[in-house]
């Protein structure tokens, strides 16, 4: 059975220091609901901003094999939320527009995301010394030690809401890296809302729950990822390889 994961990283909360639902996490419910509706696959959201993730170190910058499968740098939530998504068919992507970019822990968490092109180790042998990095790029090369892109074929969908300006910006940058990890997407893969700023909290949420556009643009989507998902069921794509020997 496939599974759609959606992925809020609003750190609003209605009922704790906000009037108000995110609009990024209502638009997101609303497409996780209709997917459930019209295809009976399981749904899941979770909430990063609710989660404890810490932000890259940086160790595949200093030397490839330093970075791990999955991330080991730190014993948070990383992992728990990697793991959904590696079992998921389809996550989708929801955040808010903040200073015309995504929301900070949407970037952090995809920062952590290097981990996926590195070496699977043991955690309990793994120590990121200069011996133990050569010793994998000898065996990333030679075929001993196999490192896969779990994300690849995964289908991707990305919403986001803003008072101001970015909502493309933002559409593109998310989308740039999910492909880059290998993601595929249905036509119409985003929908987005923007209010303004100028405008009280009572009017951009009336226009929000008025818009006849987003209402079908969130049916669109739901409708193109569940036919994405079955397209794909079972496909096989093709891989850059890790490591390159030779001229």
């Amino acid at each position: 059975m496939p599974k759609v994961l959606g992925i809020s990283s609003s750190p609003r909360l209605k009922h704790s220091h906000a009037l108000y639902d995110s609009l990024s996490a209502v638009m997101l419910q609303g497409v996780m609901e209709k997917v459930g509706e019209i295809s009976g696959i399981p749904c899941e959201t979770i909430s990063l901003s609710q989660l404890n993730l810490h932000p890259c170190r940086g160790c595949f910058s200093d030397m490839e094999t330093r970075c791990h499968f999955l991330c080991d740098c730190y014993d948070d939530d990383f992992k728990m939320v990697a793991d959904k998504i590696i079992s998921a068919d389809a996550i989708i992507f929801a955040t808010p527009t903040y200073m015309f970019g995504m929301s900070s822990v949407l970037k952090r968490f995809f920062e952590r995301w290097i981990s996926f092109k590195a070496p699977p180790i043991d955690q309990a042998v793994a120590n990121k010394s200069l011996d133990e990095c050569f010793d994998l790029l000898g065996k990333l090369g030679d075929g001993t030690l196999k490192a896969s892109n779990p994300l690849q074929g995964k289908v991707g969908a990305v919403v986001v809401a803003g008072s101001e300006l970015g909502q493309d910006s933002v559409i593109r940058e998310i989308m740039l890296m999910l492909n880059l990890y290998g993601f595929v997407f249905p036509p119409q893969a985003f929908i987005y809302h923007t209010g303004h700023s100028m405008q009280s909290l009572e009017e951009v949420r009336a226009g929000f729950y008025e818009n006849k556009w987003l209402v079908l643009a969130t049916e669109n989507l739901a409708h193109n990822l569940v036919r994405m998902i079955r397209l794909t069921a079972g496909a096989m794509w093709h891989e850059l390889p890790k490591t390159f020997s030779g001229r």
